[in-house]
Parts: C-alpha cells; structure tokens; sequence
C-alpha cells in the first residue's frame, strides 16, 4: 500500500511537471520616437524629468492638432520660429491631416512677418499634401511680395506649373477690381516669364481697367509688354476692344486708332470688322470726313476688303438721327454710286433715323423706294416703322404697319398672301403733312432721284 502510494505521487509529480502551457503572445517592442531638440519650445515640468515608481506605467505625450496650429498663429507674442515648429512637431505625427485653413492661416501669418523663404518652402509642401493654392491664398502672398519689392517669379514658381486657367484669370481679376493694376501687371509679366500661355481672357478685364483710370497710352504700353514676353492677342480681343472704346463716346475715337497702331506694331493688320467699328465711331461722334478717310485708307490698303454693305451700314447706323435727313442720304447715295446693293438693314438705319427725326416724308420715301426694288421688310424693319409712327403721333399708320407685319408673317408659313390694299398702301403711301414737333421741313428731292443697283440676292 506504501509502494503504491509512492508510485501515484510520482506519476503526478511527473504529469505535473510535463504538462503543456499554453502560449501567451506578447506585443513586440517598439522603438522609442527619437525626441526633437526645439530649444525655442517651453521647457517640459520639472516633474516629468523625476523617476516614476516602479508600477506606474509612462504617459504619452500629448498629440498636436490643426487647432494647435492656428491657436499658435493667433497668439500675439508667438514667433515664426515657434510657429513653424509647432507645424513641424504636428506634421511629423502619423495620421496628421494637413488641411487648406492651416495653410492659408500659417501663409498669412508668415507673410505679414515676411518670412518669404518659409513662404516658399510651404507652397512646393502643398502638392505633396493633395492640396492645391488658390486665389483667395495667394492674393495676399502676392500683395506682401509686391509691397517687399520681392519679384514674383519665385512666388509662382513655388505654385504647381502650369498655373489653372482658373487661378490665373481669378488673381487677375480680383487685382484688378481692388486697383492694384501693377501687381496684376507684374503677376501677368511674370506668368508669361514662365512660359504660361496667356489668354485674352487673363488680361482683357486688367487692359480696360487701364484704360479706364490711365487713359489709352496706359493700355498700349501694357499691351507692347505683352508683345515683348512673346503674348500677342487675337484678332477677337481687339474687335472687342476697339468696339468698346468707340462706344464710350467723347474723344475715344482717337484712342481706338491708337489701339489699331499698337495692333499693327504687334503684326496683326485690321480685318473689314475693326474698319466697320472705327467707320461706325467716326459717323457717332458726327466725323464724316474721317469716316471717309477710314473707308478710303480700308480699300488702298493691299489685302483689304473693299467696303460692302456692311460698312455702309455701320456708317449709317453710326449718323445721329438730327444728321441723319443730310448725311445719311448721302451716305445712302454714295452707297449706291459706288455700286454696293442696299439691304434691309440700311433701309431700316434711314427709316429708323429719319422718323425719329420727325421727317416722316423722307422716311415714307426710303419706305416706298425698298418696295420698289422688291426687298421685302422683316419682323426688326417693321418694328422700327411701328415706333416711328408712333413717336410721331400716327396711330393709324402704326395699326396699319402692324397689320401688314401680322399678314406678312403669316405669308412667310405659307398660309396666305397679304391683302391689295395692305401692298398698295406701301406703294402709294401720300406725303405726311408737317408735324407740330418739327414738321417734315424742307428737304432736296434731288437726293431721292437716284437709281439704286441691284444684286443677284434681290
């Protein structure tokens, strides 16, 4: 029984000793983050330099968010140093979200410290983070390098190249409207410096506000610096330009030719379009002669078009309606003379002139003489007829005018013909008595004696 007893005690003992253990994982040790030496820091308490109990485990430090980036770019006794190393301390922290207010915030902070180098540094950071400059961020980088007497090609340069067609035309216009025309200027000089394409819609806005506040040479000159950097506008950008000019009335016709002299020194000749413009400002402003010199310069001119219709009618829609009874008429004459076939937009410029003017009989003698030659008046001509009988106190002409223009466009959908009496009433329209406003006056019916020449189209 004592032998048995001894056995089992060491076949316990035995099992006891070989039983399996069960595995226990265990995390692997990580390496300890090197501390960054930031002298220009707060020193940490003195508590956390003591030695810790044995038991208490080691707390971790503190993890700096985008708040604790901008509280630091509030503070008003932080310096750029402290700024940039608190960004620095929280950038390097795995999971930081770097964020466009930072940007801008800590940029804006740096720029008013003129720190340009870290400006730099932190705008070619930006692509890296997936986030892109904008105008509202780089408008007031801009100011700050222009007011430093810094160049702004190291400023753009930073920026992701090519600039957004976007970014551009938006910096530009924002310049532009506050009035810092020279840093917008000096933004276009540099971009162009860089190989950017310019387009006309970058400066167009920047060229009229030159004109606007500078006058035409200001806007000339900008355009020679364009010229120089290799940017030279199309034919649209200068019809737009010269239109414009030409309506603002005053001496802006001597400014437009200047604008076709810098367009001429940037190798672009005027097409018939700009010739139309000037011929049509010229007739505004109530220069004749020199609406005839433009037409005369626009035929010499080798590869020119001749003047058309076209011209013609922008000569006589440019006629004031008190010049219109003389100077149009014998625009409408020498049209004719030289061979050049009317249309229904120069008969409506003379009925249109004519009637405002109060000479109702010159204006029923153009009406007449467009019926004769078989051009038909369309829905603008009737239009213009109904409001000159209208000013002119005719209400019964009006309502006739009206009913012929609701016969003929039911005629133009084939649905029937206009009534005898409505076409005889355009043939044989009498002679209106004067008006009390003015009257018909007197007119030379020699300048109705005229045959007018007829194209194929009629």
């Amino acid at each position: 029984m004592a032998l048995h007893s001894a056995v089992h005690a060491r076949s316990e003992s035995y099992h006891e000793m070989h039983r399996i253990q069960p595995l226990r994982r265990r995390m692997p040790t990580l390496p300890r983050a090197a501390a960054t030496h930031l002298p220009w820091l707060p020193p940490p308490p003195r508590s956390s330099c003591l030695p810790r109990p044995s038991g208490c485990s080691a707390k971790s430090p503190p993890s700096l968010s985008n708040a604790a980036v901008l509280r630091s770019v509030k503070s008003p006794s932080a310096t750029p140093r402290q700024v940039v190393a608190v960004y620095s301390a929280a950038s390097r922290q795995l999971g930081f979200h770097h964020d466009l207010p930072t940007y801008k915030a800590l940029l804006s902070f740096l720029a008013s410290k003129r720190r340009f180098r870290a400006i730099e540094l932190l705008l070619a950071r930006m692509p890296h983070d997936g986030l892109l400059p904008g105008p509202a961020l780089l408008l007031p980088l801009v100011r700050s390098f222009s007011a430093a007497g810094r160049g702004l090609d190291a400023l753009l340069r930073t920026c992701p190249s090519p600039l957004s067609e976007r970014l551009l035309s938006s910096l530009i216009h924002s310049l532009a409207l506050t009035g810092d025309h020279n840093i917008a200027r000096s933004v276009l000089a540099a971009a162009a410096g860089l190989g950017q394409p310019l387009h006309a819609r970058h400066y167009s806005g920047l060229v009229r506000a030159l004109y606007d506040r500078d006058g035409v040479r200001s806007a000339t000159e900008f355009l020679d610096l364009l010229a120089a950097k290799g940017c030279f506008p199309d034919e649209f950008f200068y019809r737009s330009l010269i239109r414009d000019i030409c309506l603002r009335g005053g001496n802006s016709i001597t400014a437009a030719f200047e604008v076709v002299e810098q367009m001429r020194r940037s190798g672009r000749e005027p097409d018939v379009v700009v010739w139309n413009t000037l011929v049509q400002g010229c007739a505004r402003q109530g220069q004749m002669s020199k609406a005839e010199q433009v037409m005369a310069e626009m035929e010499r001119k080798s590869g020119a078009a001749i003047a058309d219709a076209w011209t013609y009618n922008a000569l006589i829609s440019g006629i004031p309606d008190r010049l219109m009874s003389q100077d149009g008429i014998l625009a409408f004459r020498r049209m004719v003379e030289r061979g050049v076939s009317p249309d229904v937009v120069t008969f409506s410029a003379l009925i249109g002139g004519l009637g405002r003017a109060g000479r109702v009989w010159e204006c029923n003698a153009m009406l007449g003489k467009m019926v004769r030659l078989g051009i038909p008046p369309d829905v603008a001509c009737y239009k213009v007829l109904v409001g000159v009988y209208r000013i002119n106190n005719m209400p019964d002409d009006a309502s006739a005018i009206a009913e012929a223009m609701k016969y003929d466009l039911l005629d133009s959908e084939g649905c029937k013909k206009p009534p005898k009496h409505m076409r005889s009433w355009f043939l044989n329209k009498p002679p209106t008595p004067a008006h009390p406003n003015g009257g018909t006056g007197t007119v030379d019916a020699s300048l109705f004696n005229f045959s007018v020449p007829l194209s194929g189209g009629f």
